[in-house]
């Protein structure tokens, strides 16, 4: 009994795995082109974060180097508090998941989603770029093992929320232009904007949850070989 109990729960995981992969492909397909402009938004972000470090000024490199030298010996010497690590982390992206979906539910919210997704980019090549710049080679194995495992996971759901923001956006514009704003229609349309929000807000904390626990072990199995 026991055996065929897990055995249906298993089937019924597979299944609803199965149904929420099918309907996450039939997302991309119909926004597409919304998901290339906001790829190339975060893109360009990026190759503006990389570039800008070669426009540091050696005051502002040392600076940088020694806050990074600083935090590796912090994270060596002392145990590392991941519950604190996880506040910080949830709460950094709690911010950008509300200002992302609070954007998505005015009319002019639409570009300051892609300034966003923008300025998320910048970081990320700021910080890759300052950090392959100081280190070299070094600093390409710490940037695949320390930064880039959580971004792979929290950017996707990003840029999926700016998308459904993008959509939500368009649809009240297009129901206000129509005059055919009904509330029964925009309550449904909320509800499904607030639940797609909601799963893509637990993607996000499990790449919170990776930074937390997960990121701190890489970084003290590499920290020899980037300090020697």
């Amino acid at each position: 009994m026991y055996i065929i109990n897990q055995q249906t729960k298993w089937r019924g995981g597979l299944y609803l795995l199965s149904k929420a992969r099918g309907i996450l492909t039939r997302h991309i397909k119909n926004n597409i082109k919304t998901y290339f402009f906001l790829l190339m938004t975060f893109v360009v972000g990026v190759s503006a974060g990389a570039f800008t470090v070669n426009g540091l000024s050696t005051m502002q490199r040392e600076e940088l180097t020694y806050y990074f030298q600083g935090f590796l010996q912090l994270l060596d010497n002392q145990k590392v508090d991941n519950i604190e690590l996880l506040k910080l982390g949830f709460m950094e992206n709690i911010k950008i998941i509300g200002l992302l979906w609070g954007l998505g539910v005015t009319i002019i919210g639409i570009p300051f989603i892609f300034i966003i997704i923008g300025i998320r980019g910048f970081i990320t090549g700021f910080t890759s770029g300052f950090i392959i710049g100081m280190l070299g080679w070094k600093g390409i194995v710490f940037t695949l093992l320390a930064l880039l495992p959580k971004e792979f996971i929290i950017i996707p759901c990003l840029i999926s929320l700016g998308v459904s923001g993008i959509n939500f956006s368009r649809n009240i514009i297009k129901k206000k232009s129509m005059h055919h704003l009904s509330k029964g229609n925009l309550k449904t349309s909320f509800i499904a904007y607030c639940m797609v929000t909601l799963f893509f807000t637990c993607f996000i904390f499990a790449g919170v949850l990776m930074e937390a626990y997960v990121t701190p072990v890489f970084i003290r199995m590499i920290r020899p070989m980037i300090t020697s």
